[in-house]
């Protein structure tokens, strides 16, 4: 899966429940500077999904499924799903898919089918799945934590509090990488 198809899958998964937050949209560009796609690249990925939605009618689950019963070599419905993305790729598409998921405090259930549907399609490893489910939760707390400290007074306690919120979210992020990144499956 080339990384312009991974951004169709992602872009394809945050439409999936109707609304693009400004959270998703952040994480999705974050993801796209990740995987060197400029402005041009995203706005043409943007154009391709409205039309998957609009002209074919088909939501984000509905191209997966369609990919992984007949793989489409062009076109907009082309999103690499039999592509040669090796088990850490899958694993860290599904990671991102999650991660996107989580990022508007609601994992909807047209994300979690999505989710569900590529762990079993790609033999992600239970463990694995239930890991990082752990940690999109855990950072998903520690995130409403951060806005409840946010409302207080403003302090040098409250500045230090903030901080370290910010850091246990980026490490509880990194240990899911670390995992990712040592395992084969």
């Amino acid at each position: 899966m080339n990384h312009r198809q991974q951004a169709k899958l992602y872009y394809l998964y945050m439409m999936s429940d109707g609304d693009i937050s400004d959270n998703e949209k952040r994480l999705f560009g974050t993801i796209c500077k990740k995987l060197q796609l400029d402005a041009d690249d995203k706005k043409h990925i943007m154009a391709e999904c409205k039309e998957i939605t609009d002209q074919e009618g088909l939501n984000c689950i509905q191209v997966i499924r369609k990919n992984a019963k007949e793989p489409h070599i062009f076109g907009a419905l082309d999103i690499g799903l039999t592509g040669y993305a090796s088990d850490k790729d899958k694993a860290v598409i599904l990671w991102n898919l999650i991660n996107l998921g989580y990022s508007d405090a609601l994992f909807s259930s047209q994300e979690k089918e999505t989710v569900d549907f590529l762990r079993e399609y790609w033999q992600i490893p239970e463990f694995l799945y239930s890991e990082m489910m752990d940690v999109a939760e855990t950072c998903l707390a520690l995130e409403r934590h951060k806005q409840w400290v946010d409302t207080l007074p403003e302090t040098e306690d409250k500045l230090k509090k903030l901080d370290q919120i910010k850091k246990d979210i980026k490490f509880t992020q990194e240990t899911i990488e670390t995992t990712i990144s040592e395992i084969a499956f």
